[in-house]
């Protein structure tokens, strides 16, 4: 029963996070993410590729400042927990080398740093990722396509303040 809660919760905090542009929102959905890395507790253990799965795609979120606040989240977590979550210890202390040091706030990712970092990290933490979640583009947001009524108004206010 416990199992079905928690898997039932991240599904519900991916599908809330899919599509989400609130940003304090998805700051939320970290938080209570990370939180259900509970080592002590074995439903979680058994979940907690995928809940690190879901955290390493939150790290390439079009918004800076979400990928910045998982990488903080998760280092810290790795740092108070990771010994307890994963057998490596020094494959954990790799991770949260990255973590502390790659500029995840970065507005663009041109040379591909934040990707190969975040690849990295799932590779040192034994967490599969799909050939389309290791070539996931980091950052990319659609244009917003303004109607020219919208310029044309905003012309029509500035010339009339002016």
């Amino acid at each position: 029963e416990q199992n079905m809660f928690l898997t039932d919760l991240l599904i519900s905090l991916s599908s809330e996070a899919k599509g989400c542009t609130d940003v304090k929102r998805l700051l939320a959905i970290v938080g209570v993410t990370v939180n259900l890395l509970q080592p002590h507790l074995d439903n979680v253990m058994k979940m907690r590729h995928d809940i690190i799965r879901f955290l390493l795609v939150l790290l390439l979120n079009r918004y800076p400042r979400v990928r910045r606040y998982t990488a903080e989240q998760l280092y810290v977590k790795l740092l108070e927990d990771g010994t307890a979550l994963f057998d490596d210890n020094q494959q954990v202390d790799r991770a949260n080398h990255l973590l502390l040091n790659v500029v995840w706030h970065e507005e663009h990712d041109p040379l591909g740093q934040i990707l190969e970092s975040r690849n990295m990290i799932a590779d040192l933490l034994d967490v599969p990722l799909s050939t389309e979640e290791r070539n996931a583009k980091v950052g990319i947001r659609q244009a917003a396509i303004i109607p020219e009524e919208d310029f044309a108004s905003y012309s029509a206010l500035v010339s009339s303040t002016s």
